[in-house]
């Protein structure tokens, strides 16, 4: 039987991809300039996942308050991965040209 028919794996959650959709769109939401496409918007956030360091957790696992460095830390993570990601995508936009689909890594 497999996992997700015996459990409820939904309950995993990853606070990090939680954390990097609410930088996204703060960001959106403070700089026009950036483009909404969906491509554009999925590729940072596509970028930014692959940056943060991932922090799984459950309901009965999740930390009632995270220690001040870490907290930190994962701000810092999401500010330089933000700033990274921003400028790749807007020197190479998937949107345009050959339409060719490329993985940002």
């Amino acid at each position: 039987m497999r996992l997700e028919e015996r459990y409820d794996v939904e309950k995993v959650r990853n606070l990090s991809a939680e954390a990097v959709y609410r930088r996204v769109e703060e960001f959106l939401d403070s700089n026009p300039a950036f483009c909404r496409c969906e491509e554009c918007v999925l590729d940072l956030v596509a970028y930014m996942l692959n940056r943060v360091t991932p922090e799984y957790a459950t309901s009965l696992l999740d930390p009632l308050h995270p220690s001040r460095e870490k907290v930190m830390k994962k701000a810092v993570e999401l500010d330089l991965a933000l700033e990274a990601g921003t400028k790749r995508i807007q020197k190479h936009p998937h949107h345009e040209g050959t339409g060719e689909r490329n993985v940002i890594s």
